[in-house]
């Protein structure tokens, strides 16, 4: 989407050409910070620098719209910025245009992209002494989108009003993006997309097919696979966890369940079953028994009863995921489930407390048995206060109170666990 609203400010251009300094702020997905990076790469290669919001030409939000409470958020932060630096662009205006008709802002954009970041670019041809500005990063954590859309129906979601169906990029472009970051010095690759189990449907290829052969790059990285719906892991399952094998692979799996009770999965139209989700999750573990398990629930969907909830609890229980993202239902416009009967939200966030008490008790007592282990790891990002963060081979997080460089790789010992990260000691350079 490309319309501007009714009270935009003036077109580009009509700024200080000389000054062309750009900020992004973005919500959401793994796969709305790709798209962003995408943007911004396109930005810094038409010569223009990142800069900090107070210092920006263009300040661009990224929006996200999966729930009432992150729209809500959003627009109030819009409001804040509005004036003729903002640029408003993501799924909220994609998806619920009307929820940024009203707002003071240079342009609107849909879903940011490399074209879409080239096009703004070339408004603001730069003076020759800001080409080349590198970026801006405080990690080397690359994410490189695989495909926008997906091939869900899901009853309660809104990301495919907003992103459309599935449209992969190929093999070959995700390869030579993979190529470009890892020269800028990205040491992690994360392959996002809304669904990458679904990757390649739409061109006759396949998520092992790719991860294959961006494993097969040169070069000393880690990949992270993003996201997968389990009614897309099934068919895939197998060659997925020979693709896993490869060392480059971190061991890591976001294999979203939403429920455990049978009748709300169906009327989510989710395409799988609880036990299907147990079973894929059983096999990869498995194979690979250091496996990372990241899963999602949504408390209180339209009809969910306490039986239901409860049967969530109880798969909770035997999966043993090493983080639930827990989200109360949200009705979103245009959704089939928006017609139906909402419940009271004292309902839902007590059963948003109840999972997320289960999640951190599972995830402490997991994480726990880490102590006092000597584990390899490499530091990939800056934390606060001078601590850096360092990731395992399971995708361990790994949180260390040294200035240790960014690439490096260790060997820590575990001194403490809390059910979200290790606390590690660097003990022996690799």
């Amino acid at each position: 989407m490309d319309e501007k609203p009714p009270h935009a400010a003036p077109a580009p251009g009509s700024m200080d050409r000389s000054r062309m300094r750009f900020y992004i702020e973005t919500y959401g997905c793994a796969a709305n910070r790709g798209n962003s990076e995408a943007f911004a790469s396109a930005l810094v290669e038409a010569g223009h620098r990142r800069s900090s919001q107070e210092e920006a030409d263009l300040v661009i939000v990224n929006t996200c719209a999966v729930t009432e409470r992150t729209e809500r958020d959003i627009r109030r932060r819009l409001s804040e910025l509005q004036g003729e630096r903002l640029i408003v662009a993501g799924c909220l205006p994609s998806a619920i245009p009307e929820a940024v008709r009203d707002l003071r802002c240079r342009e609107v954009l849909g879903i940011l992209s490399a074209p879409s970041g080239r096009r703004i670019g070339e408004a603001f041809p730069p003076e020759p002494e800001l080409a080349g500005s590198g970026r801006m990063t405080r990690d080397l954590c690359a994410v490189v989108n695989i495909s926008e859309g997906c091939l869900g129906s899901c009853s309660y979601c809104i990301v495919r009003r907003a992103r459309g169906p599935l449209r992969s990029r190929t093999v070959q472009e995700v390869a030579e993006e993979v190529r470009r970051r890892l020269k800028e010095g990205a040491v992690e690759v994360q392959l996002a997309s809304q669904d990458a189990a679904a990757y390649g449907l739409d061109l006759g290829s396949s998520l092992p097919e790719l991860i294959d052969a961006v494993a097969e790059i040169e070069g000393d990285f880690r990949i992270r696979v993003g996201m997968m719906n389990p009614g897309q892991v099934k068919p895939i399952l197998e060659e997925l966890i020979r693709s896993y094998d490869d060392p480059k692979v971190y061991k890591f799996l976001h294999l979203p369940v939403q429920s455990g009770s049978a009748e709300v999965l169906r009327s989510m139209r989710r395409g799988y079953t609880p036990q299907d989700f147990l079973s894929m999750a059983a096999r990869l573990r498995a194979a690979f028994p250091g496996l990372t398990l990241y899963t999602d629930v949504i408390a209180g969907h339209p009809g969910e009863r306490e039986e239901d909830f409860a049967a969530t609890e109880e798969l909770i229980k035997k999966a043993e995921p090493d983080k639930v993202n827990v989200t109360m239902y949200s009705s979103r416009p245009g959704t089939e489930a928006s017609r139906l009967k909402d419940m009271p939200s004292r309902l839902k966030k007590d059963r948003s407390r109840r999972m997320t008490r289960l999640w951190k008790e599972i995830a402490g007592r997991r994480n726990g048995r880490y102590l006092g282990e000597e584990i390899i790891a490499q530091v990939t990002e800056m934390g606060r206060g001078g601590t850096v963060m360092a990731r395992s081979a399971n995708y361990r997080k790994i949180v260390v109170n040294e200035p240790l460089p960014l690439g490096s790789v260790h060997r820590f010992k575990i001194v403490r666990t809390t059910p979200f990260y290790l606390k590690g000691e660097a003990i022996i350079r690799e």
